[in-house]
């Protein structure tokens, strides 16, 4: 018999006691984030809705996070958006990526210590915690080899929460 089990990034975040976890068996596959010539080429399959400069625009605001950019692309082309109108919408709350960013926000509500090491990093200080980095990393909200290191994953989630957290 052969199991499988998949997971997303977020249930690092549910999970405080690694060693109580039922993810914490098996194999580890760690998915890097796109290149800016993966998601010109990304944006080649789904027909273009990006054009010419506007896929380093577009780089610049998601940074290669996969379900951001495979997302926005998608909802680009089904809504018919222009990278303008992405540009100033895509940390609104009410538009494609709203729903995600708001269960990263309520789930960090939750945590007080992980809502307090964003609020430093926000602010510009480094991270305290090596834990608390490698849960932020882990649920796909941080980037970087050490906690010293941590940085946001992407623009957006710094601007979204940035703007949610009243920083």
């Amino acid at each position: 018999m052969t199991l499988a089990i998949a997971y997303s990034t977020e249930a690092h975040l549910f999970i405080s006691d690694g060693n109580q976890s039922p993810f914490n068996v098996g194999t580890r596959l760690t998915l890097e984030d796109f290149t800016l010539e993966q998601v010109s080429d990304l944006n080649q399959r789904y027909g273009s809705p990006l054009k010419g400069e506007e896929v380093p625009r577009y780089f610049r605001v998601v940074a290669g996070q996969p379900y951001l950019v495979r997302r926005g692309l998608h909802e680009m082309v089904t809504r018919n958006a222009r990278m303008p109108e992405f540009e100033l919408r895509a940390e609104s709350e009410d538009w494609i990526f709203g729903e995600h960013l708001r269960r990263i926000a309520l789930i960090l509500s939750r945590e007080s210590e992980l809502l307090q090491t964003v609020r430093d990093l926000i602010e510009g200080r480094p991270c305290a915690s090596w834990e608390h980095f490698y849960r932020l990393r882990s649920a796909g909200i941080l980037t970087g080899d050490s906690s010293l290191e941590a940085r946001f994953r992407c623009p957006l989630y710094a601007a979204f929460l940035k703007r949610h957290l009243n920083i």
